[in-house]
C-alpha cells in the first residue's frame, strides 16, 4: 500500500461514490477544497481510499474519509488515519480533529480520538466533533 496525495478530482468521485451515491459530485465539493491537500491510499496503483485535510493554525482537521464499497474492512482508512496522526506528530501540532459520522465514532476511538460536547445534523446524518490532542 502506498499513500500518497490523489487528484482532486478522483477524491470527488470517491467521496461521491460512497458518501452520497444518490448526488452528484458538486454536492461533495468542500467550500474550502483548493486550500486542502487531497490523501489516498492506493495499492497496485488504484485509489482505494481518500481523505482531505486542512491546517487551522497548529491544528489539522480532516474531512470525508472515504473507502471504496468492496474495499471496506480492509485497513486503507486506517492506514490513512496512522499516516495523518505520525504526520501531526512528526509537525507537532496540537491537535485533529474532525467532524465523525455518530455511528463511525468507534472506529475513530480506536486511534485515540475522544468525542467532544458538539453534536449536529445535517444531509440526514448526525455528527459529532472528534478530537485527538498530543
Amino acid at each position: 500500500m502506498i499513500i500518497a496525495e490523489a487528484p482532486y478530482q478522483n477524491v470527488l468521485n470517491m467521496r461521491q461514490q460512497v458518501m452520497y451515491p444518490d448526488k452528484d459530485t458538486e454536492f461533495v465539493k468542500l467550500p474550502d477544497d483548493e486550500r486542502g491537500l487531497h490523501i489516498g491510499a492506493y495499492e497496485n496503483e488504484e485509489l482505494l481510499s481518500v481523505m482531505s485535510i486542512f491546517l487551522h493554525g497548529r491544528d489539522i482537521q480532516f474531512r470525508k474519509l472515504a473507502t471504496r464499497n468492496d474495499m471496506q474492512g480492509k485497513g486503507f482508512a486506517s492506514a490513512l488515519m496512522k499516516w495523518l496522526i505520525d504526520y501531526a506528530n512528526d509537525m507537532k501540532f496540537d491537535r485533529i480533529w474532525c467532524n465523525a459520522r455518530a455511528n463511525a465514532a468507534g472506529f475513530y476511538k480506536k486511534f485515540g480520538y475522544g468525542e467532544t460536547d458538539e453534536r449536529f445534523s445535517k444531509n440526514g446524518y448526525e455528527y459529532v466533533v472528534m478530537e485527538r490532542k498530543f
